[in-house]
C-alpha cells in the first residue's frame, strides 16, 4: 500500500498477494481503512489520494505534476481531477474528462492525460514547463502531442508546444528563454564554450545569461560560478545572473537589464569567437518531435 501511496483498490492488493482475511484483519487492527468498498488506505495517505478514492477520480493537470516528477511553476489554486464520465461535481476543483491513455496507477491520471490536461487548462507557462520537463526526460516527444490535437480549440495548445526548445535545466531557464524571445532577442539555450563550460543562455553571440536555483547558494557552487564567471568575461562575454524571483515574478525587469547589458556590450565591439561553440544538448533527429 505504501508503493501505492498509501491508497489502492481490493483488486491490487490481491494482485500483490494479500488475501481477504489479511485484508479484514488489517482492517480489524486498525492498520488500514476501508474508505469506501473495495478501495483502502493506510492511516496517514495523502489527502488528495483520499479524496480521488472517494470520488472515483484521479489526480491530473497541476495536480498530478509533482507524482509524475514534471516541474511545477505554481501551487494549482483548485484541485484538478480526471474523472472520464464527467459525473462529478465539485465547487473546489477543476474537473476533467478527456483521456487518451490508460494510467499505471489507481488514483494518478497518465503521464499523457496529465499533459494534455495542462495544455487545455493552465496558463501558458505553467503548461510550458510541465511539457518542456517531460519532453526533456524523453518521455514524451512534442510530436505525440501534437498528433493528439485536432480542431480550432487545439490552437492554444500547438501554440505552446511551438514554445518546447531543445534544452533547460530548470524551469526558470524555460521561463526566462521565453520572455527574452518575446523582447526580440536572439537566445542560444543551453551552449558549451570551450575554457568556460556551459552557459544556460548565450543572448546576442555576446552576454551568457545564467538562471541560478537554489543549488548555486551552496559555498562551494558560488566558487564554481565565480571563476566560471571569469572564464566567460575572459572570452569576451558580459555575464549576467537572475534568481527564481527575478525570472518568474519580475520579468520586465529582467529583460530590461539584459537589454542594457547587450547594448553595451555591442558597443565595445570584439564579439566572442562562435566557433569555440558547441551544442550542449544533441538536436533530435528531423521529424521526431522534439
Amino acid at each position: 500500500m505504501r508503493r501505492c501511496g498509501g491508497v489502492a483498490r481490493a483488486g491490487q492488493l490481491r494482485t500483490a498477494g494479500v488475501g481477504r482475511r489479511m485484508l479484514e484483519k488489517a482492517v480489524a487492527e486498525g492498520v488500514v481503512q476501508r474508505v469506501r468498498p473495495g478501495i483502502y488506505a493506510l492511516a496517514g495517505a495523502d489527502p488528495l489520494l483520499m479524496r480521488c478514492a472517494e470520488t472515483n477520480s484521479m489526480l491530473t493537470c497541476a495536480s498530478a505534476a509533482r507524482a509524475h516528477g514534471l516541474w511545477l511553476l505554481a501551487e494549482p489554486e483548485a484541485l484538478h481531477l480526471l474523472r472520464p464520465d464527467g459525473k462529478l461535481k465539485a465547487a473546489d476543483a477543476v474537473v476533467h474528462r478527456g483521456t487518451w491513455k490508460e494510467p499505471e496507477g489507481a488514483f494518478i491520471a497518465s503521464l499523457m492525460d496529465t499533459l494534455m490536461h495542462a495544455l487545455a487548462c493552465l496558463p501558458e507557462l505553467e503548461a510550458l514547463v510541465m511539457v518542456e520537463s517531460a519532453a526533456l526526460q524523453q518521455r514524451v516527444t512534442v510530436a505525440e502531442l501534437r498528433g493528439l490535437l485536432r480542431g480550432p480549440g487545439s490552437r492554444r495548445a500547438l501554440a505552446i508546444l511551438d514554445l518546447v526548445d531543445r534544452g533547460a535545466d530548470s524551469l526558470i531557464e524555460t521561463v526566462a528563454r521565453v520572455h527574452l524571445r518575446r523582447a526580440g532577442f536572439r537566445v542560444d539555450p543551453q551552449v558549451t564554450v570551450a575554457g568556460v563550460g556551459s552557459m544556460d543562455h548565450i543572448v546576442e553571440d555576446c552576454v551568457d545569461v545564467e538562471l541560478d536555483g537554489k543549488e548555486h547558494r551552496r559555498p562551494e557552487s558560488r566558487q564554481k560560478d565565480y571563476e566560471r564567471d571569469l572564464a566567460a568575461q575572459a572570452q569576451g562575454y558580459a555575464v549576467v545572473r537572475f534568481g527564481y524571483a527575478d525570472v518568474v515574478h519580475r520579468p520586465e525587469w529582467m529583460v530590461e537589464r539584459v537589454r542594457a547589458v547587450v547594448a553595451r556590450r555591442l558597443a565595445l565591439g570584439g564579439l566572442p569567437d562562435r566557433r569555440q561553440r558547441v551544442d550542449h544538448y544533441i538536436r533530435p533527429a528531423e521529424g521526431s518531435g522534439r
